[in-house]
């Protein structure tokens, strides 16, 4: 039995995350809808992703994977097919084989995501829907300064949706966090773990501008992160500049295969 892996892209703005409801749209159901059409002879098990992104979040690498009962003959002739199937707003950059015991969520070993912000007095007609517009002072070498603090294997529940951690664990190991400072207008976030709860990269973020902008004046995010309370920490960003950038896994070299197009 075949084991395919897909490169998707998607515009979180037309979707309601990834995963599958009922009579809503979401990328999961659109991408599933159009592998029912092209393999209606060669039926495809369930999509598995690397991330189950939320409501408005968007990807520009994301890793999903599927088996078949036989091969997928042509690459090409099928990225072109299940591209004109999808709907708006959803597009698959590449496929590869994979071993069969490969398994997009519990083979990763590594997430990225970057978060983008608009840092300017004057709205832009281009934001809404693709960035976080913030239009107050920002120290951001007070910010760069933090994030050292965020990086290794700690207790992050301080920085995550309280409700949904509620009586499990929220250790996770963040390998890397930076600060792209791209324009005077344009600045990321850059941040790689082996994973992420539930909202912990839009409130990590949140948190780092908030101490950026002299929301306090004793607190860091280290003191944050030690006192375990999602009370103490920022604000919660939209999902609107949240993009899931790149999934990693050291034990498929093929998944490389799919990441041969440009990401930022």
């Amino acid at each position: 039995m075949p084991n395919y892996a897909l490169l998707v892209e998607y515009d979180g703005t037309h979707f309601y995350g990834w995963q599958k409801q009922k009579d809503i749209p979401t990328v999961q159901s659109s991408i599933e809808s159009a592998l029912s059409i092209i393999l209606r002879k060669n039926p495809a098990s369930r999509l598995s992703v690397a991330g189950r992104t939320d409501t408005g979040v968007h990807a520009l690498g994301m890793v999903c994977n599927f088996k078949t009962e036989f091969p997928i003959p042509n690459f090409h002739k099928f990225l072109v097919s299940v591209n004109a199937l999808t709907k708006r707003g959803v597009s698959v950059k590449n496929i590869v084989e994979v071993p069969i015991d490969f398994h997009s969520r519990f083979s990763c070993t590594g997430r990225e995501y970057i978060y983008k912000i608009y840092y300017s007095k004057y709205e832009s007609s281009f934001v809404e829907g693709r960035a976080y517009w913030e239009k107050h002072p920002v120290d951001w070498d007070f910010v760069e300064n933090q994030l050292t603090n965020l990086i290794g294997e700690k207790d992050f529940r301080s920085l995550t949706k309280a409700k949904s951690m509620a009586g499990k664990r929220a250790i996770r190991n963040i390998f890397d966090i930076r600060l792209e400072r791209l324009t005077s207008d344009w600045v990321q976030v850059r941040i790689r773990a082996n994973g992420f709860m539930h909202n912990m990269v839009r409130i990590t973020v949140g948190t780092l501008l908030d101490i950026g902008k002299g929301r306090w004046k004793s607190r860091s995010i280290g003191s944050i992160l030690e006192e375990k309370n999602r009370s103490i920490a920022g604000i919660t960003l939209p999902p609107d500049g949240l993009y899931f950038v790149r999934a990693y896994y050291e034990d498929y070299p093929e998944i490389h295969e799919l990441y041969k197009i440009l990401l930022p």
